[in-house]
């Protein structure tokens, strides 16, 4: 079962979809309407799955269909997802990323600053590259170890897709990084068989 609690009112009346991505193709698995800033989905499963919660025009939120009861809050700058392990664990996950991202967003601010303190261009070009560095080696890390930590459930898979989407996105074709090379390179046999990122890794051959 999914539930959610929404306190925006724009949301009422919306249809609210839970969707799968198959072959780059985002397909409806349950959908139903938010009446009063709740909605509501249940139904069998066959397996453990990561889909995503749209709601709306744009937004959408990952969430780990499961057996149990997925809660979902959200409010004007906050989403939660709880209730099943594995949602708590990718939440936990989620919220360790948007902390190192808040600090790394904060930087344009700290050089704003050490302008006004009289600090020369390149002092400011040494101590924001260092911090930026350690924020990027930092979330290497928490992505790192969580991929690695899941490797034996779909949150492995998924963040480790994550990644290949985004090395995409950067290069315009099918393409590794060193992280992923490392991350794939000690991966057990059985989620390099995983379709997604067998099917990923065979196109960047």
């Amino acid at each position: 079962m999914v539930q959610g609690i929404s306190s925006q009112s724009m949301l009422d009346g919306q249809m609210a979809y839970l969707k799968t991505l198959d072959e780059n193709l985002y397909k409806t698995l349950d959908s139903c309407e938010v009446l009063h800033g709740k909605f509501s989905m249940s139904g069998p499963l066959d397996s453990v799955m990561c889909v995503r919660l749209f709601l709306g025009e744009n937004s959408f939120i990952p969430i780990v269909l499961e057996q149990g009861n997925v809660q979902i809050e959200i409010g004007n700058s906050q989403i939660k997802v709880a209730g099943t392990p594995l949602n708590d664990r990718l939440y936990r996950f989620l919220t360790s990323c948007d902390s190192l991202s808040i600090l790394r967003a904060d930087l344009p601010k700290r050089e704003s600053e050490m302008y006004l303190e009289g600090y020369t261009q390149d002092e400011i070009i040494d101590e924001l590259a260092g911090k930026e560095m350690d924020i990027s080696r930092a979330l290497d890390k928490l992505e790192t170890e969580f991929i690695s930590e899941n490797y034996d459930n779909v949150l492995g898979v998924m963040w480790f897709m994550e990644l290949c989407n985004q090395a995409y996105a950067i290069f315009g074709y099918p393409t590794t990084t060193p992280q992923i090379d490392e991350l794939y390179g000690k991966a057990p046999e059985a989620f390099k068989k995983q379709k997604d990122v067998a099917d990923y890794m065979r196109r960047c051959q």
